[in-house]
Parts: structure tokens; C-alpha cells; sequence
């Protein structure tokens, strides 16, 4: 009874984790898109605060059936821009993270002693 107890812990470990990155990747997704309708509203001089959700793939939709011609370097620039960001930089975080708590000292652990640690070596 312990080894099933043991796989179903196992088994919903790996449930949660999943449903835990799936539920990252839509998040990112919809930042990127919400970023691309800003970058987008930025980039034709308007208030990117008032860009909407869906503003990116409306225009994108629009500029593929002809409606927004010479608009597609913008829509697909803001696009990218808004991956980038959005996955770019938690992406760029962690590794900052991971890369800084795998880093040992440079010049080690060095400090000065104190006076109890100096009269235990009995230097004093």
C-alpha cells in the first residue's frame, strides 16, 4: 500500500506542476498580447493606455485581409517586442537568479576575527 501511496503522490506532483506551467504559458501569452497592442498603439502615436486586449490581433487580422496595408512591419514588430517581453524578461530574471546563486565569492569567505575567536586559536 506504501508504493501506491507513493505514485499517486507522484502522479499528482506531476498534475500540479503541469497544469502550474500551462497556466504560466497562457498568462505569458496574454501578457504578450496585451504588450503588443501597447507597443502597437505606441508605434501609430496613440495613448498606449487605452489599447485593448485584443487590439494586436485585431489589427493583425485586418492587416492580413488587406484593410492596414504598409502596417505590417508594425504589427509584427509589436508582436515580437510583446514575446520578448513577456517571456523575455521573467526568463532573463531567473537565469540572473540561478546564475548569481551558483556564484561563490570572489576573494572567499574572508572576514576579520573576533576578540573570543582570537583568545580560543590563543594568539592572545
Amino acid at each position: 500500500m506504501h508504493d501506491v501511496s507513493e505514485t499517486l503522490t507522484q502522479a499528482w506532483r506531476v498534475t500540479v506542476l503541469t497544469l502550474a506551467i500551462t497556466i504560466a504559458i497562457y498568462a505569458g501569452l496574454a501578457a504578450a498580447e496585451w504588450l503588443a497592442s501597447c507597443v502597437l498603439y505606441a508605434s501609430m502615436h496613440r495613448n498606449p493606455i487605452l489599447a485593448g486586449w485584443s487590439t494586436w490581433l485585431d489589427a493583425l487580422e485586418a492587416w492580413y485581409d488587406g484593410r492596414l496595408p504598409n502596417m505590417g512591419r508594425r504589427v509584427v514588430g509589436a508582436g515580437l517586442m510583446g514575446l520578448l517581453v513577456a517571456f523575455g524578461g521573467p526568463a532573463l530574471a531567473v537565469y540572473a537568479w540561478l546564475e548569481q546563486a551558483s556564484r561563490r565569492p570572489l576573494y572567499g569567505d574572508a572576514r576579520f576575527a573576533n576578540e573570543a575567536e582570537i583568545r580560543r586559536a590563543g594568539l592572545l
